[in-house]
């Protein structure tokens, strides 16, 4: 279009005084392409500022402000729509989405998009930047799970001295015990950096046999069943940070969690359905393992109101387990990090310049 706009300004034609009414045409309708501006549709929730960009853009966009119910605006809401900016995509959102040309995920995860919705020439990209506060969690609970600390705060807020090392007899430690990581991206990687802080040896396995770049310490033990198996028998702890596709879905099962130590803790901050719930809730009731810390469940909230119970099993009568709503990377540090991320997205989309993080599997 630049290219055409040059071509067109530097014709010798266009510079004589007596201008055709053709070209004349041709000047404007190019000048107006190129000043029409993205239509961007955006969660009216996300930011009750109506006189405020939701995304700190340069380039100047036309917001479309709707409400979003389980996380998704009506479909016939992205009719006209350039840029749609959410986490869920449905085919009927698909079927109504009749110009769109990106769908801008604020988020790492990419699973509540349906593949077969996204339309032709349409372009997915996600975010990232959770890794840290997700890491500092990890080790938080990590900590919390090996000192009993819940139970030892509880009871003695209650009066009882139960916890007391004269009674209870002495705590474990993290150094020295091993760390497994099962998915070796971001999340792992700062997990590593952080369990190797604390002396503690770290393994890892991942989707590839070899593992690129900074491993912080870890020993990448490869990529697939057998590499997953050795990490899930010989750690003291196994976090859980592959992404949830159909190859992850249920990826970890009874026979996988009968093959981790009795003492060992899960600890899941990626999608709740890469862990079977019924092997879980069994291997925690049975104390099978040691216990777990789960921040990614099976049943969430659908409304602004509704209170649902996050799994069919009724994991919070269990005591071994530090259950908490998906809020490990919610920090403000990561909001901004997105929102900064998916800013240069729209920008670059304006500048019809490549976009950063672009989901391939999704991308049409």
């Amino acid at each position: 279009m630049v290219a055409l706009t040059f071509a067109l300004i530097s014709s010798p034609y266009i510079l004589l005084p007596s201008i055709t009414l053709y070209q004349s045409n041709r000047l404007n309708l190019i000048a107006s392409l190129m000043s029409q501006k993205l239509r961007v549709l955006v969660n009216a929730n996300r930011n009750q500022d109506p006189t405020s960009d939701p995304f700190p853009v340069t380039e100047p966009v036309e917001w479309i402000r709707t409400e979003f119910t389980d996380n998704k605006p009506a479909p016939e809401s992205l009719s006209g729509i350039d840029v749609y900016i959410g986490t869920d995509f449905t085919k009927e959102m698909g079927a109504a989405a009749d110009s769109l040309k990106a769908i801008l995920i604020p988020a790492a995860g990419y699973d509540r998009v349906d593949p077969e919705a996204v339309p032709e020439r349409c372009t997915v990209a996600n975010a990232y930047h959770h890794e840290a506060p997700i890491a500092e969690w990890v080790m938080a609970v990590a900590v919390a799970l090996d000192h009993e600390l819940l139970k030892s705060e509880r009871t003695f807020r209650a009066g009882s001295w139960e916890m007391w090392p004269g009674r209870h007899g002495s705590y474990r430690e993290l150094m020295g015990r091993t760390f497994g990581i099962i998915g070796f991206g971001a999340i792992g990687r700062r997990v590593a950096k952080l369990a190797n802080a604390y002396d503690m040896p770290v393994i890892a396995a991942g989707r590839t046999e070899t593992a690129a770049g900074d491993l912080h310490g870890a020993n990448y033990i490869g990529g697939g069943k057998s590499a997953r198996e050795h990490v899930l028998a010989n750690s003291d702890f196994v976090l859980i940070s592959t992404p949830l596709a159909p190859a992850t879905e249920g990826l970890i099962g009874s026979h996988e969690l009968s093959l981790m130590k009795p003492t060992a803790y899960i600890i899941n901050p990626a999608r709740g359905h890469i862990i079977d719930e019924t092997a879980l809730y069994h291997a925690l009731k049975n104390r099978t393992i040691a216990g777990a810390a789960i921040d990614t469940w099976y049943r969430y909230p659908e409304t602004a109101s509704d209170s649902p119970r996050p799994a069919e099993h009724p994991f919070w009568e269990l005591d071994n387990i530090i259950m908490v709503p998906h809020h490990s990377g919610a920090t403000t540090g990561t909001a901004s990090r997105r929102a900064a991320t998916t800013a240069k997205n729209l920008d670059n989309l304006s500048r019809n310049q490549p976009l950063f993080n672009i989901v391939r599997e999704l991308s049409r």
